[in-house]
């Protein structure tokens, strides 16, 4: 069993870009099982998708190997903000420590620490493509929506 986040429009759930992948593991025409429960406004998904849409502009307009993807830029951006589950930080027997980062998904991560990231996550990925956060965002507004 997988989750996923969704959005409906004019009544059909469609999965935010973040969760698109996981539907693949099924065929077409195949009948699936969902549970559902509305729990974000809808500015929150409007956030969420805004944010992946700066972290593919990002991916875009990168070579480095470490920021090529979308997703390599969600981690990238997770560690450089520090966005780490205290309850989970390794200490190995040579001192040297360990962190495993959050998800920003709905259920693992309240809203106003999500905003906060947020906030300082555009701040970051505006610095590595050398503009502000402001022209990051009009960059990846201008390509929401095509194909990553």
């Amino acid at each position: 069993m997988i989750e996923i986040s969704a959005q409906l429009k004019n009544g059909i759930p469609y999965p935010l870009p973040m969760d698109a992948d996981k539907l693949r593991n099924y065929k077409d025409n195949q009948v699936v099982r969902m549970r559902i429960s509305g729990v974000q406004k809808p500015g929150s998904v409007i956030q969420m998708n805004l944010y992946w849409a700066c972290c593919n502009e990002v991916a875009r307009n990168m070579e480095h190997k470490q920021w090529d993807t979308k997703n390599k830029v969600d981690f990238q951006l997770r560690v450089e903000a520090h966005l780490v589950d205290p309850d989970l930080i390794v200490v190995k027997p040579d001192g040297s420590v360990h962190h495993s980062y959050l998800s920003i998904a709905f259920k693992n991560l309240p809203h106003i620490m999500r905003c906060k990231y947020f906030d300082q996550a555009f701040e970051i990925m505006g610095s590595v493509l050398k503009c502000t956060p402001e022209k990051l965002i009009e960059m990846a507004q201008s390509h929401m929506g095509e194909k990553d």
